[in-house]
């Protein structure tokens, strides 16, 4: 709605403010059952741009005031938004490493020659917020985590060998007409008597197969069987041997040692009496077997096949006795080759 005025020049009012120096008509008259119009407060000193009309006159619009209030509104609004940008930045920052964070920009800076009056939107106090500590205790020491591969497999505590039964059998059998003791005999074999009877060859690069001694030995070479080998020692090898040890009366033995072992292994005598009887005896840690041979009026040969396991490291033991002779002067127990495999 438009007021005039009776004593100026014509002016709209813009912002419900007067012109300097004017006041309401004087025949303004309240409308019925309206209260008597109120004459608005003077406006305070400000700059005003009057736009005249053509010909000079001053009757034109003051509108330098309304655009200025406009503008500082705008350039407020426009301070306050950008504030509140930067701090919903420096929270949703504030999620990250504190150290890496940017501090937020200040606001910019608002012109000096705002009206009278003017107020700013400014950035309320926000208290910092206290960063929640996550670090170890002080006796904790962090240092850098190490992962070790182990470049062997772990060693398992070592199981206790199950405990070794030992056990011994002996069987006796025909000697067959020539026996090769160098394929019979792969851990060891011997021979006795060759050209002597204290001549003992075996195979080379062993020595297995002991022997303990006994009674007096003597030589003989009419043997029924033959014997052959090579790779010995001290003779390299032989072929048809019939030759053999004996010893007299009764009482005589001969002794044999040969090693034990967990895997059973095979050990072969090969003996005889001549008119005599012979007993074989056979023991290992706690067992033992027994075989016996007699000829009454001539020679008699076997081969006799032990078979045998026991703890490591023990030994077996094998003693060939004269039991009774049927001679008044030399009824014996002869012995001719041993093998072990």
């Amino acid at each position: 709605m438009h007021d005039r005025d009776d004593e100026g020049p014509s002016r709209l009012r813009i912002g419900g403010w007067l012109a300097s120096g004017g006041r309401p008509p004087a025949d303004a008259r309240a409308l019925p059952g309206r209260p008597a119009r109120r004459a608005l407060p003077a406006a305070p000193p400000s700059k005003e741009l009057v736009l005249a009309k053509p010909g000079g006159t001053t009757d034109g619009i003051h509108i330098g005031r309304h655009r200025s209030g406009r503008r500082w509104w705008r350039l407020a609004a426009a301070s306050a938004a950008a504030t509140l940008v930067v701090i919903g930045i420096v929270q949703v920052a504030g999620d990250g490493d504190p150290a890496t964070t940017p501090a937020a920009a200040p606001p910019a800076p608002l012109p000096a020659d705002l009206p009278e009056g003017y107020w700013s939107l400014t950035t309320p106090s926000v208290e910092p917020e206290v960063p929640v500590s996550i670090a170890p205790p002080p006796s904790f020491s962090a240092g850098p985590v190490h992962t070790r591969v182990p470049t062997t497999a772990p060693r398992s505590p070592s199981a206790t060998p199950a405990p070794v039964t030992s056990t011994v059998s002996v069987t006796a059998g025909t000697i067959p007409p020539v026996v090769d003791l160098s394929a019979e005999g792969s851990r060891d074999w011997v021979h006795w008597g060759l050209t002597g009877a204290d001549s003992v060859n075996r195979r080379s690069g062993t020595a297995q197969i002991e022997d303990l001694g006994g009674s007096p030995r003597g030589r003989y070479d009419n043997n029924p069987q033959l014997y052959r080998w090579s790779g010995g020692t001290p003779t390299g090898s032989a072929g048809r041997t019939p030759t053999g040890v004996y010893t007299c009366g009764q009482g005589a033995t001969i002794t044999l040692r040969a090693p034990a072992g967990p895997a059973t292994r095979t050990l072969r005598v090969y003996a005889g009496v001549w008119m005599a009887a012979g007993r074989l005896t056979v023991t290992v840690d706690g067992a033992s077997a027994t075989r016996t041979l007699e000829n009454r009026e001539a020679i008699s040969t076997q081969r006799f096949e032990i078979r045998y396991r026991a703890e490591a490291g023990s030994r077996l033991t094998v003693t060939w006795t004269a039991t009774a002779v049927h001679h008044p002067t030399c009824g014996n127990i002869d012995l001719q080759a041993a093998t072990l495999s």
